[in-house]
């Protein structure tokens, strides 16, 4: 990995995290000076944060924080349960016994990597986990659905779920996601859509308690 994937990934980190806060700016020579490195891969790296949305560009060599507003991550959740819960009620009509395998190792690979924790586990949890939503969409026979739903999977505060997981939480997400694996496998279309949309609620209810306590914390 170059040094300007890795400080493109542990800004990110930070970012997702809550390191920065919203409407925040970020200088490159404050950033590099953080991190012990030179300007050059902060600069690459904030341009690549601008375009996947997790910063604004600024003038004078830096960046804005995006804010993201409650209203956001409500309408992105209540449209993933929309979308996914078809897809997975689709897919029980089409997934083959190969893609229920693939999507089974794909969550033997999160549940390993939350158990081991190798270097950067995250970003493989996360990649797994991409990956593990993405396959219901590719399972699901409509390329105009799969089309929308990839869309939805892409935003920031999607991508860095797990990065307001705890460990409970998690292995609580794998569980969730077997149980999604076999609705699939029985070819139970509402159990499918079920499965999917508790997982998704859940999601949805721990990013609510992260804001709860941090508003707590900043009124305490």
């Amino acid at each position: 990995m170059s040094i300007s994937d890795q400080v493109h990934n542990e800004i990110r980190r930070r970012l997702i995290a809550g390191h920065f806060s919203p409407g925040e700016k970020l200088k490159e020579e404050h950033v590099a000076a953080q991190l012990g490195v030179s300007r050059t891969p902060v600069r690459a790296a904030i341009q690549r944060l601008v375009a996947e949305g997790l910063l604004e560009a600024a003038p004078k060599r830096g960046a804005i924080v995006t804010e993201w507003r409650d209203i956001d991550t409500e309408e992105i959740f209540e449209l993933r349960v929309l979308a996914e819960g078809q897809a997975a009620a689709w897919a029980t009509r089409h997934i083959t016994e190969d893609e229920i395998a693939h999507m089974d190792a794909l969550n033997s690979r999160i549940a390993a990597a939350i158990r081991d924790k190798p270097k950067a586990y995250l970003d493989e949890v996360q990649a797994a986990n991409f990956e593990f939503h993405m396959a219901l969409y590719y399972a699901c026979g409509s390329a105009k659905l799969r089309m929308f739903g990839s869309n939805l999977l892409e935003y920031p505060l999607v991508i860095g779920g797990f990065f307001i997981y705890s460990d409970a939480d998690a292995l609580e997400s794998v569980r969730q996601h077997t149980e999604i694996i076999n609705a699939l496998r029985s070819r139970n279309a509402d159990w499918a859509r079920s499965a999917v949309t508790s997982h998704l609620c859940a999601a949805m209810e721990r990013f609510r308690k992260v804001r709860r306590e941090k508003g707590s914390n900043q009124t305490g």
